[in-house]
Order: C-alpha cells, then sequence, then structure tokens
C-alpha cells in the first residue's frame, strides 16, 4: 500500500476587514478532507504538522517513509512567503510531493514578477504598479483601480474598498496596504467586465478541468463585482452570499476557447505543476489575467473539487491523480 504523509501549517494568520489579525482554521478541515479522499482511493495516509522548526515534521517522514507527500502547506508560522520554503525542504529532504516547485510558488507570490512574465510572453493582463511601503502612487496605471496587498494569497486585504476611482481614495488604500500588511501595494487598472476562472490539473501537458463563471447576481449595487476576502471567509458577508461560481460558464465557445489558450500558456511560462487556477477579467472579449493561484484550495467544497466533479471525477479520484502527478 502506498504510503502518503498529508503536510500542512497548523496556524495561518489573517487579517479581516478592519484589518484585525485573525487565526484561519480552514486548513484544517482541508486535511481532514484530504486525508478522507485518499484513504478511500487506497492509500495509507498520515498527517504532520511542518513548523518553522522542522525537526518533528522530518522524524514522522522518516519514521512513516512515505512514497510522496501531500502539501497543504499555505505557508510556514502564519507567513505566506514562507510556502515555498516548505516544497525547499521536502526537496532538500529527498520527499517527492504534489503540486508546485519552489520557483512557481515564488513567482505567483510576487504578483507584479507574475505579471511582469506574463507580458514577456504577451499574455493579457492589466496594466499596473507598485507601491513600496513609505511611497506614494504616481503615474498610476489609471482609474478606477484596484489596490492590493503585492505579497498575498487567498484575497487577503481585498475588500469593497480596494476599488478606488479618485486619486484621494487610491492614497488611502495604498496606505492601508502598507500599515496593516507591511508590503507592496499592487495598483492594477480595473477591468469592468465578467469574471472566469480556469482550473487544470497536469504536469507539463495539464487537463483544463473546467471553465466557471464567478456571478455577483444579487450583490448590492454600491459594492463592487470582485472576488473579496469577505467573499471567500466570512459567510455572514453580502459577497460571501452573492458570489456565486456558473459551472460551466455560459459563454461562447470562441470565448471559451481564449480563455483556455491563455490559462495554458501562463502555466507554461511559469513553470507550474500538478494543479492551480487561472483568473480572468474579460471586457470586450479579451481576456485579463488578474490572478495565478498555484497550489490552490484543494478542499472537498472548493472551486477546484467542484471543476474536477464537472470533468466526472469524484475528489478521491482528484487527489489521486494529484498524488500520481507527484510519482511521476
Amino acid at each position: 500500500m502506498t504510503r502518503v504523509l498529508v503536510a500542512y501549517s497548523p496556524t495561518r494568520m489573517s487579517r479581516d476587514e478592519a484589518g484585525r489579525p485573525r487565526l484561519e482554521q480552514h486548513i484544517l478541515s482541508t486535511v481532514n478532507d484530504v486525508v478522507e479522499a485518499l484513504r478511500k482511493a487506497g492509500y495509507r495516509v498520515e498527517s504532520a504538522a511542518l513548523s518553522r522548526d522542522p525537526r518533528r515534521f522530518l522524524a514522522a517522514a522518516r519514521r512513516f517513509r512515505p512514497k510522496a507527500v501531500f502539501n497543504l502547506c499555505e505557508g510556514v508560522a502564519g507567513e505566506a512567503e514562507l510556502e515555498m520554503h516548505a516544497v525547499a525542504l521536502f526537496e532538500l529532504a529527498r520527499l517527492r510531493h504534489t503540486g508546485n516547485g519552489c520557483l512557481a510558488l515564488a513567482v505567483c507570490l510576487e504578483k507584479a514578477t507574475t505579471k511582469r512574465l506574463l507580458r514577456t510572453a504577451r499574455i493579457d493582463t492589466p496594466d499596473f504598479l507598485t507601491v513600496a511601503p513609505g511611497e506614494e502612487p504616481e503615474g498610476h496605471p489609471g482609474l478606477p483601480a484596484i489596490v492590493k496587498p503585492a505579497l498575498s494569497d487567498g484575497s487577503l486585504g481585498i475588500t469593497s474598498r480596494s476599488v478606488v476611482k479618485t486619486q484621494a481614495a487610491l492614497r488611502q488604500r495604498v496606505q492601508y496596504v502598507h500599515r496593516w500588511f507591511r508590503q507592496p501595494a499592487l495598483v492594477e487598472r480595473y477591468v469592468v467586465g465578467r469574471e472566469f476562472q480556469v482550473a487544470m490539473v497536469g504536469n507539463l501537458q495539464p487537463d483544463v478541468l473546467a471553465v466557471a463563471e464567478l456571478s455577483y447576481r444579487g450583490l448590492p449595487r454600491a459594492l463592487p463585482r470582485i472576488c473579496s476576502y469577505s467573499a471567500k471567509w466570512d459567510p455572514s458577508s453580502h459577497y460571501y452570499r452573492h458570489t456565486n461560481p456558473v459551472l460551466p460558464a455560459a459563454i461562447p465557445d470562441a470565448l471559451r476557447q481564449r480563455l483556455v489558450t491563455a490559462a495554458l500558456r501562463a502555466w507554461r511560462v511559469l513553470g507550474m505543476r500538478g494543479y492551480g487556477r487561472v483568473d480572468f477579467r474579460v471586457r470586450r472579449n479579451r481576456p485579463f489575467v488578474v490572478d495565478v493561484n498555484p497550489n490552490c484550495d484543494i478542499s472537498a467544497d472548493a472551486g477546484l473539487a467542484r471543476a474536477a466533479r464537472y470533468a466526472g471525477m469524484t475528489y478521491a479520484q482528484l487527489c489521486d491523480r494529484v498524488v500520481r502527478l507527484a510519482l511521476e
């Protein structure tokens, strides 16, 4: 029986819409989902937490001797920027692991670097500017704009106030990112249009599972149509109730093909493998990449699992496929 060790980081700190720190427990439910699915698929499974001191994790790995590590580390000790270091540890310890490698994780965490690489490959992405802490946004890409933390994931720091329409609002939002997240702010031209997600699984030649559209039907008109932090993590919010995936997206074949082609090109340019998702906004039938998510949420109720079900895979089959890709 093939042994798989599920690795995770037990704490992940984030901030709510007011900037207050809070602990996310979502990762623990994902661990349970994956462990159960892998056991259904016939694997022998254990889980182990990875902290800043990796000795306990490495001891667990030496004892269990897994054929592969199922990587669920979204960071280490609550720091998302250490996500790539967890993978580096697996590689140094000669542990095969699921999902993306160090370089892809590092590049995609740096949103500006991602966008520069996409542009070099002539893949459309909105105009942008990064503003370092202590600096002012000068020569910005135009208004309206959306302001995000430049080195975060999971929609961290994205709220209804992230979309700005005036210079004063832009400065205030940049200062908010600097103050609460202590990192550069990414100022990106806001693309008014429909929003799509392309989920993929594979290595050199990934399979597109589905093209989904995010519907904001019912969202109060005063709120911008964006996938905010509360849309993902706050069940009491308007965004959570009115941000819903439509799968498959009801779009012409020509647009679907443009989205798929751009997503596959982004996958290859960024050196992705295992599984991931590319997010788009579309204006006048022209797709713009607004985010790339290597090792996106793989919990049983998340978008990747929904896309897999649409493609005819059970959740256990999805997790099995991810392990097999790691063993290639």
